[in-house]
C-alpha cells in the first residue's frame, strides 16, 4: 500500500509530545535564535548576496540576491540552471515571476535555509543534552511544537559561542534532514553564518555561501511587480490549505509485482474553492508511480487557504511515497 504526504515548503509533520517544558533549554534556544536571526522586525536594510550549489538531476550553480526591508518589503531574484524567478512581497500581496511552470524544490528550501532562525515560532524547547561533537563542546536542545503535536527537532548550539550549529528532524515518510551553519560573522547585531548547508539522509543535496551582506537603500521602485507575475494574497496568521478529499493513487501493478518503489512530488496550486490547478511534476519515481500520481490529484479537494475569514490561493507540494507493506 502507498501512503500519502502532504507538505508545503516549511510543513513540519506529526510526532508525540515530548513531555515538560525545560526553562533553562527554552531560554538558551529562543537567545540562539535571536543572535542568529537577520530577519527580525527592527532589522535595518540590507541586500544579501548568496551564491548556492544545489543537487538537482546533476549538481547545479545558483545564486539569489535579496533585498529586504521588513517581512513585507522585500525583492528576491533567484538563477540556478536556466530558471529564472523573481519575486517581490508589498504588504500582504507577494508577486512572482518565473521562466518556467513552478519553482524547483531546491530553491524553495534555500529560502528556508536562510531563514533558518526565523522559522520555529510556537515551538518550545522539552530536553537539554550536553555533548561533544567533533572536538567541540555543545548544547543540543529538543524542541516540538507549543499547541500541537509535530515535528520533534534537535537544534544544538555552541556551549561557548552560542551559535546554531545544526537543526535536525524527521521527514515524513522515511527521511532524516540537517541543516549545517558554520563560519559566523557579525551584521551589525546579529551573527550570521557564511556557510549554510543542507543534508538528506546524510546526502548533501544544497550548500549555500553568503557572498555579501551588507546595509543598502531600499527604493519603493524595487516593489514593482515584475511583468507577467502572478499575485497571491499574504497575512500574518495565515492558515494552510488542508485536505478534505485526497485519495490514493493506485500502485501500480508492474511496480508492486516488482517490488519498486518511489516517491514523486508534485507542485500545484489550490484555489479559493478548494479545487486545484497548475499540476506540476517536480521530483520524479518510475513513469508508473508519476503518471498515477498526476491522475489522481486531479481530483483532490481541500479546505483552502485562509486569510483570516477569506479563503485565498496557495502553493503546495505534494510528495507521494510509494511504499510495500
Amino acid at each position: 500500500m502507498n501512503s500519502l504526504i502532504l507538505a508545503s515548503l516549511f510543513f513540519i509533520a506529526c510526532l508525540p509530545a515530548l513531555g515538560a517544558n525545560n526553562p533553562e533549554a527554552q531560554e538558551l534556544f529562543a537567545n540562539a535564535e535571536k543572535q542568529a536571526n537577520l530577519f527580525h522586525d527592527q532589522a535595518r536594510p540590507f541586500q544579501l548576496e548568496v551564491d548556492f550549489l544545489a543537487q538537482l538531476n546533476v549538481p547545479t550553480q545558483g545564486h539569489l540576491t535579496l533585498k529586504w526591508e521588513g517581512k513585507d518589503r522585500w525583492r528576491s531574484e533567484v538563477s540556478i540552471g536556466g530558471f529564472e524567478q523573481i519575486t517581490v512581497r508589498k504588504d500582504d500581496r507577494l508577486y512572482t515571476s518565473r521562466n518556467a511552470g513552478f519553482t524547483p524544490l531546491r530553491v524553495g528550501q534555500l529560502i528556508s535555509l536562510l531563514h533558518f532562525a526565523t522559522g520555529h515560532d510556537g515551538q518550545v524547547a522539552k530536553k537539554l543534552k550536553r555533548r561533544v561533537e567533533n572536538g567541540v563542546e555543545i548544547d543540543c536542545i529538543q524542541t516540538e511544537p507549543e499547541r500541537v503535536k509535530g515535528e520533534a527537532h534537535e537544534v544544538c548550539v555552541g556551549t561557548t559561542s552560542r551559535e546554531i550549529l545544526s537543526v535536525e528532524w524527521h521527514e515524513s515518510p522515511d527521511e532524516q534532514r540537517r541543516e549545517q551553519f558554520s563560519d559566523y560573522f557579525d551584521f551589525g547585531e546579529v551573527r550570521y553564518p557564511h556557510k549554510l548547508q543542507l543534508q538528506e539522509d546524510g546526502i548533501k543535496v544544497l550548500t549555500a555561501n553568503v557572498i555579501s551582506l551588507q546595509s543598502a537603500t531600499f527604493e519603493d521602485t524595487l516593489l514593482a511587480a515584475p511583468k507577467g507575475a502572478v499575485e497571491r494574497r499574504q497575512c500574518t496568521d495565515m492558515k494552510r490549505a488542508t485536505p478534505l478529499k485526497t485519495p490514493d493513487p493506485l500502485y501500480p501493478k508492474s511496480a508492486s509485482r516488482n517490488k519498486i518503489m518511489g516517491d514523486t512530488t508534485v507542485a500545484m496550486t489550490v484555489l479559493t474553492d478548494g479545487s486545484v490547478t497548475d499540476i506540476q511534476l517536480i521530483g520524479k519515481a518510475t513513469q508508473s508511480m508519476d503518471d498515477a500520481t498526476l491522475q489522481t490529484l486531479k481530483g483532490w479537494k481541500f479546505k483552502p487557504a485562509m486569510c483570516g475569514v477569506d479563503p485565498v490561493v496557495s502553493d503546495i507540494v505534494v510528495v507521494v511515497s510509494f511504499r510495500l507493506e
